[in-house]
């Protein structure tokens, strides 16, 4: 049989690079800081004092709490310690008489010491009362229930009327999400998270993320990671990581579902490659080139992560290769091949 034809290919001579290595995996926002507000004293809800979704400063009034019960324990607490104050200031006096009679041998040492007690004991009972006022004043205080931190008041969870006590769920009147910036929490598996940092935990902290939203669009700000593991996650087989991003246009709420793509090291001398020229091997992934005697050569090759319409080769090729982009379903290794022209 005569020989056949050389099969026109196209081709792509390629040239080793040092290419950014990324990765994208699926995150959750969450706020920097939200904290719960919670009641802390037992009583009924008075006033509802914000606007839900609102933005609110740091002191602002949120609710209130029936304050009469505490007004009158206020008061009594306060009246406790008059007295404990008098009678602490008549026993020292009696003391410091009784130790001068002692002085003057007009006094038993007994009855000196007796005062000196009753003076000590007075003492500690108006310090007692003292205490008690000061927690009297701290629960009147309490009825008026103020934002902690700046941010985004959440649904209140309480309504007027309703009885509000400091443990257990009917504490919980509502939560503040700080909203001027945001985490992304994400899991890059074992094999991506070591191919972008090769160095660890210590060589993820800073790298560059990008956030994708719920409609395919990039956040315009990135972030940077802030947290990686030191330990893979044995449940899901991944490292957990947290990127910061700055929200000042509030425009990333918490809790949405996104994606994140993350910028590693670098891989030395690899190569981009179109993803159309893979094909399937049984030993794996391999790409065709221009061989010996202008024959197709299969080689084996290792992939790095996908940049769009190309694909990252981290071996496999060598500077100078000639990576045949068509025609694959009719070649086979050994197949004599022709460079055809480009297109102009």
């Amino acid at each position: 049989m005569p020989p056949s034809a050389p099969l026109p290919v196209s081709v792509l001579s390629v040239t080793p690079a040092d290419l950014a290595q990324t990765a994208i995996a699926p995150a959750q926002t969450e706020g920097v800081r939200e904290v719960e507000v919670r009641a802390r004293v037992t009583g009924i809800l008075q006033t509802v004092n914000y606007a839900e979704g609102a933005k609110v400063q740091a002191g602002d009034l949120l609710f209130r709490i029936d304050s009469a019960p505490y007004v009158a324990a206020h008061a009594l607490a306060t009246a406790q310690l008059a007295q404990e104050t008098a009678r602490a200031q008549q026993a020292s006096d009696e003391a410091a008489r009784q130790a001068a009679l002692f002085k003057q041998k007009a006094a038993s040492r007994k009855e000196a010491d007796d005062a000196q007690a009753l003076a000590a004991a007075a003492k500690g009972a108006r310090d007692a009362a003292a205490a008690k006022a000061s927690l009297a004043q701290l629960d009147l205080g309490y009825c008026e229930v103020r934002s902690p931190v700046a941010g985004i008041a959440g649904r209140r969870l309480r309504t007027e009327g309703a009885l509000v006590i400091p443990t257990g769920p009917d504490g919980l009147l509502t939560t503040i999400v700080s909203a001027d910036e945001v985490w992304a929490r994400f899991g890059l598996s074992e094999d991506d998270f070591h191919r972008l940092f090769a160095g660890g935990a210590k060589a993820a902290q800073g790298a560059d993320v990008a956030l994708l939203l719920p409609n395919g669009s990039a956040y315009p700000v990135r972030g940077k990671i802030d947290f990686a593991s030191t330990q893979v996650d044995t449940r899901l087989g991944t490292v957990q990581l947290r990127a910061l991003f700055p929200n000042t246009d509030g425009g990333l709420l918490a809790g949405q579902f996104v994606r994140v793509r993350v910028t590693g090291g670098k891989a030395k001398g690899a190569y981009l490659v179109p993803q159309l020229a893979l094909v399937q091997a049984p030993s794996g992934r391999s790409v065709f080139v221009v061989g010996a005697g202008d024959r197709a050569e299969a080689r084996p090759v290792v992939l790095g992560e996908a940049q769009g319409a190309d694909i990252v080769i981290l071996s496999g090729l060598r500077p100078g290769d000639r990576v045949i982009l068509n025609q694959l379903h009719k070649l086979r290794p050994g197949t004599p091949v022709v460079v055809a022209p480009a297109k102009k």
